[in-house]
């Protein structure tokens, strides 16, 4: 047992100092939170939840030694973003708080290339919904179009039947795959109706999906039966 026990010990001293040293060089490439490093690492740089500081800190997800998913970054001021990141940047929906003439301020919204675009805009309205298994809506950039793509067992609908789309506005085209709408102006309405085939293809389905975008974007609706 004893010799079993010094085995184990001579390991652990052989083993753990490498693990340290391993860490020592996880490097992160915003140069800013680059002097020390705590958390988990890939091939040599920041990748996984950590923690970054430097002049400034942060506290969030990594990949490939830059900040990327969610997390707090926190500037030498004082100043403070907690929200999405995308390889250093600011890309997504987040809160920025800061001080102007003296007074607590936030900036609370979209950011894309590390810029403040604004608000985040008000979601979709749903009107009715029949025969809808589940749906999602998702704001992919800023342009006014409307994409419709309607799924069933996790591949395009092949059984539907009737097709009919009216819409408050906008240029309508078929894509084969997907229904497309351009030059909108929103806020906009739009209701789909047609028939399908249930998922064990043993009825007719009348579905019926009516809904209300407000916020102006391009827009990617998907339908599941």
């Amino acid at each position: 047992m004893k010799k079993i026990a010094t085995i184990i010990i001579l390991c652990s001293l052989i083993y753990i100092p490498h693990g340290l040293y391993s860490q020592s060089k996880c490097k992160v490439l915003v140069k800013n939170i680059s002097e020390t490093y705590e958390g988990k690492c890939k091939k040599g740089l920041a990748n996984g939840k950590g923690l970054a500081t430097g002049i400034d800190k942060y506290n969030g997800r990594f990949s490939k030694g830059y900040p990327n998913g969610s997390g707090t970054y926190t500037w030498a001021d004082g100043s403070e973003y907690t929200g999405d990141w995308e390889f250093g940047q600011r890309n997504g929906e987040g809160i920025y708080r800061f001080m102007y003439n003296g007074n607590d301020s936030i900036l609370a919204g979209i950011w894309k290339n590390d810029k403040y675009v604004g608000p985040v805009p008000p979601p979709p309205i749903v009107i009715q919904s029949r025969n809808v298994q589940n749906y999602t809506f998702a704001k992919q950039g800023d342009k006014s179009t409307m994409t419709i793509q309607i799924y069933m067992n996790g591949s395009i609908n092949s059984t539907i039947q009737d097709l009919a789309i009216v819409s408050s506005n906008g240029s309508y085209q078929n894509l084969g795959n997907e229904i497309s709408f351009s030059e909108i102006m929103f806020p906009a309405t739009f209701k789909i109706t047609y028939k399908t085939w249930n998922k064990l293809h043993t009825a007719m389905l009348d579905v019926t999906f009516e809904f209300k975008i407000i916020g102006a974007g391009d827009w990617l609706l998907k339908l599941t039966n």
